[in-house]
């Protein structure tokens, strides 16, 4: 036979030989995707909270199962990509965009864009926990343990440790575009006996408990499957992963009966009324329907206040879209509006410094018509909304487009927190999606707030969850804190949160709405608080 004939043949043979691996991958990671998106069914909105307790499983099988950093890096990727696409699907509420002047197709396009580049993002964090997973020598067990002359770290401490290093801090810095959203202990937002320990160890340390019991699940099924592949989870005998499965189980009631009796302390009564006035001034409503002039927004608040009883008084993001210092007139009309309802106003406005840089602001305005000199400014600002990071400049016309805002190209970002001091009490004010980070609610309740209130525009996304979500990140930043929380929302949900997480009011949402409930000033700093940095 010819040599060419015989090299041929085995060309073939060996493309036949990997038809089936190349299969075998394909449907390992249409599983992998698959599994993460049942896991995204957990995010607030969907509130099928208990699959988070078991829905990583699948990927610590498949992560330790691997063939190499590589195939669990990528393995790790798909599973977090179909986790994110389920939980954050409210991108797809941006469209329609018409009001930034792109038709209906170009605008499902961007709005399907954005959601699958977030989710990527996300994905790559998660992908290499996975290939951290995979390199690092692991055993079943809270101890390390010597295996074959060598020293085992211990799944369940190791795991839950890396997982929320990667996802809580370093994968979602703020410097690297992170946005530390889709973090599976918002899941457990509605469970209020679980989260009071949020005031000791944060969101990250119920992120990790869940990790955990993950874990423990993962390895008892590793141990009685005696799969040598799932080999790094498995227990010594399927007694000590049953144990092992139990001392988590132990800590979890643990953690709710001591919880449960904090909630029952906390839920004392607040007896500062404060009220949230929600115009429902959406984003189409401004550009398209209608563009409303300044003096017809401060008309609809007006009357919205008519119904507000004495105390504080919450005007969401950019409910008055003006630059408040330089504008004497609609300053003086506001401070009328709290002379004569006799509340405190924090209101949504913008700023500009000496050197004429622009900011998403909060002002305060005190019942007796004194408009406090120090403003708030955002700190921390969205990518691409509010502010172009650099790498902007080598991207085309239409991306541009995107950073347009009401300062007119991107706002400047806040340097440190501010709190306004006003007669109800020193309120620390948080603007948009500043409530995803504990850090920067912290650092706010340590530089004296003793009542947290958050201004939000999410007309931006239409009628979607999001509005769930951000009340789940307000539910632990109160907890961790032990602050009532105030969450003002233009177009809805708005509510008001007692410092045991328990929603106490919530309005409804693309409806204009006057929110009254009972706050309180909390002075006292949680240990979370004290050192979270």
């Amino acid at each position: 036979m010819p040599a060419a004939t015989q090299r041929q043949r085995k060309k073939q043979k060996a493309s036949h030989q990997d038809y089936p691996a190349e299969r075998s991958t394909v449907v390992t990671l249409a599983g992998a995707a698959a599994a993460g998106a049942v896991l995204g069914l957990s995010a607030p909105g969907f509130e099928q909270w208990f699959l988070a307790w078991a829905g990583l499983v699948p990927l610590l099988l498949l992560v330790v199962s691997s063939d190499g950093a590589g195939q669990a890096f990528l393995r790790g990727a798909v599973f977090a990509l179909g986790y994110n696409l389920v939980y954050l699907n409210w991108y797809l509420g941006l469209h329609p965009l018409t009001w930034l002047g792109f038709d209906p197709l170009a605008s499902a396009a961007l709005a399907g864009a954005a959601w699958v580049l977030v989710s990527a993002h996300q994905a790559i964090i998660t992908g290499g926990f996975a290939a951290l997973a995979r390199l690092l020598p692991l055993t079943g067990g809270f101890l390390p343990q010597p295996v074959e002359g060598k020293i085992k770290l211990p799944s369940l401490v190791v795991l839950p440790l890396v997982w929320v290093l990667l996802h809580n801090k370093v994968g979602n810095a703020h410097d690297l575009l992170g946005v530390p959203w889709s973090m599976l202990e918002y899941s457990q937002y509605r469970q209020l006996p679980l989260i009071q320990v949020a005031s000791l160890v944060g969101g990250v340390g119920i992120g990790a408990l869940l990790v955990m019991s993950n874990t423990a699940i993962a390895g008892l099924f590793a141990t009685l499957s005696r799969k040598l592949a799932w080999k790094s989870l498995a227990a010594r005998t399927t007694g000590d992963a049953v144990r092992q499965l139990l001392c988590v189980a132990l800590l979890v009631a643990v953690v709710c009966a001591w919880g449960a009796s904090r909630a029952s302390r906390e839920r004392v009564g607040g007896t500062l009324p404060a009220t949230v006035i929600q115009g429902n001034v959406n984003i189409d409503m401004q550009k398209t329907e209608h563009r409303y002039s300044l003096a017809e927004l401060l008309q609809q608040q007006a009357e919205l206040m008519q119904r507000c009883p004495p105390g504080l008084c919450i005007l969401a993001e950019n409910a008055v879209p003006t630059y408040l210092r330089n504008e004497r007139t609609v300053a003086a009309y506001l401070a009328a509006m709290a002379l004569s309802r006799r509340v405190d106003l924090v209101v949504g406005c913008l700023d500009r410094d000496s050197a004429g840089r622009p900011y998403n602001s909060a002002f305060g305005i005190a019942h007796d018509g004194t408009l406090l000199q120090d403003a708030y400014h955002k700190r921390y600002l969205v990518p691409f909304g509010e502010y172009a990071p650099a790498l902007v400049e080598y991207m085309p016309e239409w991306i541009h487009r995107l950073t347009n805002t009401p300062a007119g190209g991107g706002f400047a970002a806040g340097k440190q927190p501010v709190v306004l001091s006003l007669p109800s009490g020193k309120i620390a004010p948080l603007i948009c999606f500043e409530t995803i980070s504990p850090e920067l609610v912290a650092e706010s309740v340590r530089k004296g707030g003793t009542l947290l209130v958050n201004l939000s525009d999410l007309a931006w996304f239409h009628d979607s969850m999001i509005g769930d979500q951000m009340l789940a990140f307000a539910v632990l930043r109160a907890v961790e804190n032990g602050r009532y929380f105030v969450f003002a929302g233009n177009s809805g949900p708005s509510a008001i949160i007692e410092p045991s997480g328990q929603i106490a009011q919530r309005s409804p949402v693309g409806k204009p709405a006057v929110l009254v409930g009972k706050t309180a000033n909390c002075s006292e700093i949680t240990p979370f608080t004290f050192w979270f940095r």
